[in-house]
């Protein structure tokens, strides 16, 4: 298993152990979204939120892996990395292979990443409704800026560096240059 899938299930079964958490400490009106502020100012019962919440986790974290899966096996059309020519020529297979894994390696990174978003978005949506009144703690604001600054980082590396060809190609044969596969 790769480092990316490995990451994106812990983000999975997080998410999932959040949604069983918060089913029982959650009250039968949930404020469900807060203000700038963090003042509760919309509501919602238990049912709808854990039923809001528990699609918006599997669209997140099953259906961007999908589209990534869908996508790397096209014609590459809707697909917007760095050389794409490079990596989607049709006359080296080993190439085509290479960026499939990073591509899906990248895809999961980011569901991942947008799974432990909603994770501690769902904790502290909890624990806004043990208060009274039900508020927002700060700390939402900052798990955001950090969800952010990861994301930036993140696209940063892969615009700059992650789809870059090789310098050289040693191994290189008629199909493509020999790349790890890890």
């Amino acid at each position: 298993m790769s480092g990316a899938r490995a990451v994106w299930a812990a983000a999975c079964a997080a998410y999932a152990g959040v949604l069983l958490w918060s089913a029982g400490r959650l009250p039968e009106r949930v404020a469900s979204h807060f203000g700038a502020g963090g003042a509760a100012d919309g509501w919602s019962s238990r049912g709808e939120h854990l039923l809001f919440i528990g699609l918006l986790g599997v669209g997140m974290l099953a259906g961007l892996p999908l589209l990534a899966a869908v996508l790397s096996r096209g014609s590459g059309t809707f697909i917007n990395v760095p050389h794409k020519d490079y990596w989607l020529d049709d006359a080296h297979p080993n190439r085509r292979r290479e960026f499939r894994r990073r591509f899906t390696d990248d895809v999961l990174t980011v569901a991942a990443l947008t799974g432990a978003l909603l994770t501690w978005m769902q904790v502290e949506t909890v624990l806004a409704n043990e208060s009274d009144p039900p508020r927002m703690s700060a700390s939402m604001w900052v798990a955001l800026v950090v969800f952010m600054v990861l994301m930036l980082g993140w696209t940063a590396w892969l615009l700059t560096s992650r789809y870059r060809p090789p310098a050289e190609e040693p191994g290189s044969g008629d199909d493509g240059p020999i790349l790890p596969t890890r």
